[in-house]
């Protein structure tokens, strides 16, 4: 938790801009300059732009031949990493959700309730399965050799989003084909899955990753 809580003061700075950049959109979303669902896709760009500041001011400090020193050791390192992640991501859907219901109910977006839901629960999962991918990486090559990698899945994973998005539209009901009950009851819990699932999976590999990196 120590090491989480450094993460935390290291990102303050961080953090204020992002709450800046929410408060912007939020307001050209109301203006309507942007669709509502626009605010959910920060938490992608959170989660990607924030774990790789944090290793990159660590690794600009040298920070991890400290810590490893630690009573925490590596292992705890591994696990602040993956919990200031998930707390971030957390907290930012959370923060998202309760400003869109509040601007969907006073009338100021035209948003319904359970798709602001569905979009905030759908951007937090794909950010899940981006950190589950990016994570490792990072703590295998470092924020530097990392940064085209990143923006490279950031793209793959934004438009396979997209993709599927536009997928759902065209087999939906008015588009060309039916769309199977089944499949679209099922797409929900599948995401989840796989982004709990990966995001757990990630962590297992991040700690054989760092085990065996010479810091």
């Amino acid at each position: 938790m120590g090491l989480v809580y450094k993460d935390f003061l290291v990102m303050r700075k961080q953090l204020s801009y992002y709450l800046i950049f929410v408060v912007l959109y939020a307001g050209l979303t109301v203006a309507g300059v942007f669709t509502p669902f626009i605010l959910p896709g920060i938490v992608v760009l959170v989660g990607m732009m924030l774990p790789m500041s944090s290793v990159g001011y660590d690794d600009q400090a040298r920070w991890d031949k400290y810590a490893a020193a630690t009573p925490a050791g590596r292992a705890g390192m591994v696990a602040a990493r993956y919990l200031s992640a998930l707390i971030v991501l957390v907290a930012g859907s959370a923060l998202i959700l309760v400003l869109m219901l509040v601007l969907g109910l006073t009338g100021l977006i035209d948003s319904p309730p359970v798709e602001s839901i569905a979009a905030v629960l759908a951007c937090l999962c794909v950010a899940l399965v981006f950190d589950a991918v990016i994570l490792p990486i990072l703590i295998k090559f470092g924020a530097e050799k990392s940064r085209i990698i990143s923006i490279i899945i950031f793209v793959t994973v934004f438009g396979g989003a997209m993709l599927i998005t536009q997928l759902a539209k065209n087999l939906g009901p008015g588009g060309g084909v039916a769309f199977p009950a089944w499949l679209a009851a099922a797409l929900p819990v599948v995401l989840a899955l796989v982004s709990v699932g990966g995001f757990v999976i990630s962590y297992f590999i991040s700690l054989g990753i760092y085990g065996k990196k010479e810091l």
